[in-house]
């Protein structure tokens, strides 16, 4: 009886007996055939990401970063603002909002000056936009600069707000706070300006309210005198330094008698020196006098 070899061969062996079924990859079969590659779909998809393709991409990054702020020096060593301030444009649009953080102080200021010496108020104004918008606070000295060329380039209200911006808090809160402070405090020198003037009049002080122009009593003339600015700034002082601290008030316009007199029984009574500086000229009081020698 004649046997076929075909099938005198031993079967072959189980597809579960494959070592590509386990947990792991031999390397063979990383390396194999398209047949070694099908059984092993799984374990392929599930394979960690590669690191080297994401440190590529934050090596190109800091190699864009890197050109971008030596362009950035050249331009603005020229100078040339509006394009050093259309770089720092770009920049924030392809690095997103904290993309100019990285850049220094010195480089900060760099644009600023070349703003400056072009004389070039729409690019400073861009310039000082772009960094406000990217970075979470300007630094001071940077801030002193741009209201200083803004002020040199005419634009004293871009100045004042600039400067207001560095000093006031962030937050609405810190905002109503702030508010409550001051309303706080010009209710305490109101209040001391009542005070002042009940210790002057037991001093000896009597209003002269010919110096009160406006068509009114008595008692509201002397309520007019009571509130004159330099009372206000006097009483805000008094309220707002330490005890002894000499005060010191500019006033654009001259001091009516009356203030004067006034302020002279305020030293007496709280004994400090006070230098007024009105239009015309110093006034040291102190002690109940006046350096004028009442010649005001």
């Amino acid at each position: 009886m004649l046997i076929s070899p075909m099938l005198a061969a031993p079967p072959p062996p189980a597809a579960a007996a494959s070592p590509r079924c386990r947990g792991f990859l031999p390397a063979a079969a990383v390396t194999g055939s398209r047949r070694h590659r099908g059984g092993c779909r799984l374990l392929r998809r599930s394979a960690p990401p590669r690191v080297g393709a994401v440190t590529s991409t934050v090596r190109k990054r800091r190699e864009e970063g890197r050109l971008d702020r030596d362009e950035l020096r050249r331009l603005c060593q020229e100078p040339n603002p509006e394009a050093a301030v259309n770089l720092l444009d770009e920049m924030l649009v392809r690095g997103g909002a904290g993309a100019l953080a990285d850049l220094a102080p010195e480089e900060q200021a760099a644009v600023i000056q070349a703003c400056g010496e072009a004389r070039s108020l729409a690019s400073l104004r861009r310039a000082h936009r772009l960094l406000s918008k990217s970075l979470p606070g300007i630094a001071t000295p940077i801030l002193h600069m741009i209201a200083t060329l803004y002020c040199k380039l005419g634009a004293r209200g871009d100045a004042r707000r600039a400067l207001e911006g560095a000093s006031r808090p962030q937050g609405k809160d810190h905002e109503q706070e702030q508010e409550h402070g001051d309303e706080a405090k010009r209710r305490e020198a109101y209040e001391k300006v009542r005070e002042l003037h009940e210790e002057i009049r037991a001093a000896g002080y009597v209003p002269d309210t010919r110096y009160v122009l406006h068509d009114i009593d008595e008692d509201a003339k002397a309520r007019a005198l009571m509130y004159h600015s330099e009372r206000l700034a006097i009483a805000f002082g008094l309220v707002s330094t330490p005890p002894g601290t000499p005060l010191r008030v500019i006033k654009n316009l001259r001091i009516c008698g009356d203030c004067h007199n006034a302020v002279k029984l305020i030293a007496k009574v709280t004994g400090r020196e006070i230098v007024v500086r009105d239009n015309k000229r110093f006034h040291h009081f102190k002690d109940g006098a006046c350096s004028c020698g009442d010649y005001w």
